[in-house]
């Protein structure tokens, strides 16, 4: 069945959401309603950035109780990010970091490790969520490449835009536990400009910041290598998802305040990605004490190539804006010491 969609006015910052209901268990059926909301500083939504997926594989949503069809692989994304902002669909918190997430809206960063105060505060807010294929009216031309222009504006509006990788595989759950080991054990500044002359003792040859999560890459009991262990099959599944092929998919989720990936119900913050790069092509490329020779050569080149010059560019504006952000203060607090001497 199609959607009935009311026209939206354009001179008003019109978009329209799916405000998702809360379920018991995570392949519930989907149900939801379409609102039209005003783009406005205070809207809080959710963009998606995904993939369509195979067009044959098809699944039914229920809008304002009505059945809808769209691809198997979005319909799976919404429960997913159902699952993960109704925690209580698959009784599970995010991994709290050592670092929370900075920059992130105050009620993403409670996902991880959330007190019971809080999960009824996550619980109690309204999920809204933009998907373009039905956001958009898809039937109205005028209308597609009007939004496709306003792409920009909704994926800066978003408080966060989640890209959609697709489901776990089994070795999913102990990958991304390796990928936060890498990001809790790195100093918060590892490979930004500067940061090597500053601290070399965490760079080439000597890597001190690694020397705790060496057994991520040691030999496996049986002596199997690192890499076809199966956190490192996990990591380079995750790596070599269709998503990060697209330069066009990533140029969007670049656009965001704070954007972030989801494999299945795992939230797994840009930084996380941007982190396993830096440090994959500082292994490759430089000597080290903690990470052997041998295994240099077997690091390939690195499918997220396109991915990691996007969220490197990304960090160097999130360092401009803070840079921004400190000298306006600053300028702020000299008036204000100012007047209060004369």
């Amino acid at each position: 069945m199609s959607i009935a969609y009311r026209r939206l006015d354009s001179s008003k910052r019109e978009i329209r959401l799916l405000e998702i209901q809360s379920a018991r268990n995570l392949n519930d059926p989907i149900e939801c309603k379409l609102v039209t909301v005003r783009v406005t500083d205070d809207l809080e939504f959710i963009a998606l950035s995904s993939l369509y997926g195979d067009a044959k594989e098809t699944e039914r949503i229920y809008i304002s109780g009505l059945p809808v069809t769209i691809t198997a692989h979005l319909a799976s994304a919404i429960k997913n990010i159902r699952a993960v902002f109704y925690p209580t669909i698959s009784r599970r918190f995010q991994r709290t970091p050592a670092r929370r997430p900075h920059g992130a809206p105050r009620w993403f960063r409670q996902l991880f490790g959330a007190n019971s105060a809080q999960r009824g505060e996550l619980e109690a807010r309204s999920l809204r969520v933009w998907v373009d294929l039905v956001c958009i009216n898809q039937n109205d031309e005028e209308e597609r490449h009007r939004q496709t222009l306003d792409m920009r504006m909704i994926y800066k509006a978003a408080e966060l835009v989640i890209g959609w990788l697709g489901d776990k595989t089994e070795h999913t759950d102990v990958a991304m536990m390796t990928l936060a080991e890498i990001e809790d054990a790195m100093p918060a500044h590892w490979g930004d400009p500067g940061d090597r002359e500053k601290h070399p003792e965490d760079y080439s040859p000597t890597h001190r910041w690694a020397r705790p999560i060496t057994h991520i890459w040691t030999p496996g009991p049986g002596g199997e290598i690192p890499f076809m262990m199966p956190h490192w099959v996990g990591c380079n599944d995750f790596m070599t998802r269709q998503y990060f092929q697209r330069r066009w998919i990533l140029e969007e989720i670049a656009l965001a305040r704070f954007p972030t990936f989801l494999i299945g119900d795992i939230i797994v913050p840009w930084k996380q990605v941007l982190r396993l790069n830096r440090m994959m092509e500082e292994f490759k490329y430089h000597p080290s004490e903690v990470f052997q020779k041998e295994l240099s050569a077997m690091i390939a080149e690195l499918p997220l190539e396109t991915a990691h010059k996007l969220l490197d560019e990304f960090a160097r504006r999130e360092a401009l804006e803070e840079a921004r952000i400190l000298k306006e203060t600053g300028k702020s607090r000299a008036t204000s010491s100012t007047r209060s001497n004369e």
